[in-house]
């Protein structure tokens, strides 16, 4: 379910029509570009903004709500390997987390992103919101346990860890990566030993000043994702 006009557009920009479409009739105009695109959708409805309301999950509701086909499946199994650069998340159960992500890692290169035991659905309403139209540009992998990832080669591993690990300039980000994150709280304790099984793994932490505990789990994707852009953007020394 894409709610808003911007997410509604951006699968529409990639050729996904949806199969039904919510019209708010008291905010949007009959010559709005979308209602043009959609006019052979069977299923779209003009509904007052009050019952907008009733199905929108936020908190005002959109003046155009879109439900399409789930995209993919994609799997792990089938997936070029080794990555440029793929996420791997284990235990981001924050829909809108996942979303961010999802937004992020398409924004600045990432091949995929792969859900580990415990993340949300990157299809949940609150993610695809978050997204902002990169669910349906960047292939989402469900799923995943930390054992998939040891069957396949030609990929390290770098893990996101609060503590005790190089600082993200210090750790080459340009060579085939998998970048690991996992809950704010456990962290990736509960798969890191999976993951050192048969795979190259190297911690990273972002350092933070004094007293700072933890970054959210999306913030410090995109730090360590704008790092790898930076990487690859450097110029030589001289």
């Amino acid at each position: 379910m894409a709610e808003g006009e911007d997410v509604v557009q951006a699968a529409l920009d990639r050729g996904i029509a949806p199969v039904m479409l919510l019209v708010d009739e008291e905010r949007v105009p009959p010559d709005d570009p979308r209602l043009q695109a959609t006019s052979g959708v069977d299923e779209r409805y003009a509904l007052s903004t009050r019952l907008m309301g009733g199905v929108s999950t936020l908190a005002q509701p959109p003046r155009m709500i879109g439900v399409f086909p789930q995209s993919g499946p994609h799997h792990f199994r089938t997936v070029p390997m080794p990555p440029a650069l793929g996420v791997y998340l284990a235990g981001v159960a924050d829909p809108g987390n996942v979303g961010t992500l999802v937004r992020t890692s398409a924004a600045l290169g990432a091949d995929w992103l792969a859900l580990g035991p415990g993340s949300a659905d990157s299809a949940h309403p609150r993610a695809v919101r978050a997204a902002m139209g990169a669910t349906f540009a960047l292939p989402v992998l469900e799923g995943v346990r930390p054992q998939d990832l040891t069957t396949r080669e030609g990929f390290r591993v770098v893990a996101a860890v609060a503590h005790g690990g190089a600082p993200p300039w210090d750790v080459d980000l340009t060579v085939p990566t998998v970048l690991a994150l996992g809950a704010e709280r456990a962290g990736l304790d509960p798969v890191i030993e999976s993951l050192r099984g048969s795979l190259e793994v190297v911690e990273v932490t972002i350092p933070q000043g004094d007293g700072a505990e933890s970054l959210n789990v999306a913030a410090a994707g995109a730090a360590l994702l704008a790092e790898r852009v930076r990487q690859s953007f450097r110029m030589p020394r001289s």
